[in-house]
């Protein structure tokens, strides 16, 4: 990557801690209750994102995907890390240059309906944001009838409630009240996850069709590889908190690496594999209040190792722009 990227994220963690009431504080004090334990969500990733690329991120629910994209939006603060934003340490930034930051950067949710707010019209939801923060030239209803028709919807309606629309025009409502602020950042948390999949093609098409007008760039937040596949320039694959693998998508379909990343990939449908029987990654996430010593993934890895059991794999390169975290990658045992 030879351009500086728009997004630097360095050592990023996340660590959740159930706080306590002051009835619980006295009683662990006294020796009736214990610690509340801590859950470490997402560990120690660092990742670079160039200006107009696709990054994909995936991996099963509840590896922490989720929270790293709200992390990245503002919604949620970081435990541990930093994050440079083009160029600049968002740590260090002013009250007023951060929330300039945070309009550049938008999120698109995986819900369309539990994202928007019921009791609101369509053209105030849309509009609300950029009325706000002074973004809106001229009269509201032409302001929010541009971005609902840049977002494939009939202006017509911009005075219905959500609940008078289906899921895949909900979605574009979210779009649209995204591109109201004019982002140049825009993290989709399993946007098209809840969709039809014919209505999830619609969609795919209208993000690619946005970064060709808009110049967007965006982070494909998916736990399905076959949607990454169309979409992303990069993916990087996260595995209970961690990335262990991350690659260009031809790379990674072609020549994956770690047996996580391997076992996703043979549960994409493919028209040349009719007759295979497809089958879930064996066993089941483990629980982040107490994860595998080690490499995280080695009770569910068909290649584990007594070494995997007690060592974790750092993230290494193993080819120009592939890294790994396995200590089988690149022959290394």
């Amino acid at each position: 990557m030879t351009a500086a990227p728009l997004l630097a994220i360095d050592n990023l963690g996340k660590t959740f801690t159930r706080k306590l009431d002051a009835a619980g504080k006295i009683a662990v004090r006294v020796g009736l209750a214990k610690e509340p334990q801590a859950v470490r969500a997402v560990h120690d990733v660092s990742l670079q994102i160039a200006q107009g690329e696709v990054f994909g991120l995936v991996g099963e629910s509840g590896c922490g995907k989720s929270t790293l994209g709200r992390m990245i939006a503002g919604i949620i603060a970081p435990s541990t890390g930093t994050m440079a934003y083009k160029g600049q340490l968002i740590d260090q930034l002013s009250p007023a240059e951060r929330r300039q930051r945070r309009l550049k950067m938008q999120m698109i949710f995986q819900d369309p309906y539990s994202s928007l707010n019921p009791r609101m019209r369509v053209k105030d939801i849309i509009g609300e944001a950029a009325q706000v923060h002074g973004l809106v030239q001229g009269p509201l209803d032409a302001f929010v009838a541009a971005q609902m028709e840049r977002a494939g919807l009939d202006p017509a309606f911009r005075r219905r409630y959500p609940h008078q629309f289906s899921g895949g025009q909900r979605q574009r409502i979210g779009i649209a009240r995204a591109l109201s602020v004019g982002p140049e950042f825009l993290i989709c948390d399993e946007a098209v996850a809840a969709l039809d999949v014919s209505i999830q093609a619609q969609i795919i098409n209208l993000f690619m069709d946005l970064r060709d007008e808009l110049g967007l760039t965006y982070l494909f937040i998916s736990h399905d590889l076959g949607v990454v596949e169309h979409i992303a320039d990069r993916v990087a694959i996260m595995y209970l908190g961690r990335i262990v693998e991350q690659a260009p998508v031809e790379e990674i379909f072609a020549r994956a690496q770690h047996p996580y990343t391997q076992a996703l990939l043979s549960e994409v449908p493919r028209l040349d594999a009719r007759k295979r029987r497809f089958t879930a990654v064996k066993g089941e996430l483990p629980s982040p209040l107490h994860p595998p010593s080690g490499c995280h993934f080695h009770p569910r890895c068909p290649l584990a190792m007594p070494r995997c059991s007690v060592e974790r794999p750092a993230l290494r390169q193993i080819a120009p722009g592939h890294t790994s975290a396995c200590h089988l990658a690149g022959g290394d045992a």
